[in-house]
């Protein structure tokens, strides 16, 4: 014997704000229709863009048959009818398909709800010039995809979505290193653009990482690292012979090699030991006279 879902007619009213309408077919579907029907013309409409609609037929199997076998098919096109309508998105959609997988975890369709718990992070993933806590929570969801179902076709979609969020990740670094750069915060520049050469350079292009090595080179010669400012120095001349840049690193490598620069560095710091004894002195002959044994 087929289930049947009687379905209320409250849940096919609207409120004055709906921007959707549901139409005759589902006035018609107020009545006693089969669990089946009602998820086969569910996903006819979310097939077809009607997104509202469908989630409404959903809604009232989910509501009313939790325990049919539409519910779990139910359940998940609830999911899709919400990442896929503009008017609602990824972050109602997340919801959904974590649900589907927490009372699904082993089923046929766990492998696309793990994907699309990664895709509804990507939807969110921000300009390189903003924050990717997003981007490293799609990679995780896509590397748990990877390691809980190795042989999903999904895979191959999900190497293709964590290169690209690493190349978005790489990106912020560089250009958050390069900024720190410009304004003269030499220690955070190091720290960032040493970060990309060590993990990220393979994600970067190759106009990218010529600035990458630019920058991070100026800054080691900012913060008076003369050595290694000269390898990186030679390694742009010697990997972009046609670098912008090219005159101005041959000058400041000559300055380098000369030993000039190290001398100005060293009498620098001799004259600033010598202005810091001086103050010490100044500081303990006023101590000495203001203390009762001088006077």
């Amino acid at each position: 014997m087929r289930k049947i879902l009687i379905i209320p007619v409250v849940m096919i009213l609207f409120t004055a704000g709906c921007k959707k309408q549901i139409d005759e077919t589902v006035k018609e579907d107020s009545q006693r229709v089969p669990v089946a029907q009602v998820l086969e013309r569910g996903l006819g409409y979310l097939g077809n863009g009607k997104y509202y609609t469908a989630r409404k037929y959903f809604e009232m199997i989910m509501d009313n048959a939790p325990n049919s076998l539409e519910f779990p098919r139910a359940k998940l096109g609830m999911a899709d009818a919400y990442y896929y309508d503009i008017a609602t998105g990824a972050p109602e959609a997340l919801a959904e398909y974590q649900s589907y997988l927490v009372y699904f975890p082993n089923s046929e369709d766990a492998p696309y709800a793990q994907y699309m718990v990664g895709m509804c992070y990507y939807a969110e993933v921000n300009s390189p010039d903003r924050d990717q806590s997003y981007s490293r929570k799609a990679i995780a969801e896509f590397e748990k995809l990877k390691t809980r179902f190795p042989d999903s076709p999904y895979v191959g979609l999900c190497d293709e979505k964590i290169r690209l969020c690493w190349q978005r990740i790489a990106q912020h670094e560089y250009e958050v290193g390069i900024f720190y750069h410009k304004v003269h915060t030499y220690r955070a520049a190091e720290i960032r653009l040493r970060e990309v050469l060590d993990h990220y350079l393979d994600y970067l292009s190759t106009d990218e990482r010529e600035m990458v090595y630019y920058y991070f080179s100026r800054t080691l010669f900012a913060m008076t690292k003369y050595d290694e400012a000269a390898r990186y120095f030679r390694m742009i001349l010697e990997q972009y012979p046609d670098t912008i840049y090219r005159d101005e690193l041959r000058s400041d490598l000559e300055d380098i090699d000369s030993g000039k620069l190290q001398r100005q560095k060293e009498e620098r710091i001799e004259k600033m030991v010598e202005e810091r004894n001086q103050r010490q002195k100044k500081s303990k002959q006023k101590d000495d006279g203001d203390s009762p044994e001088g006077n």
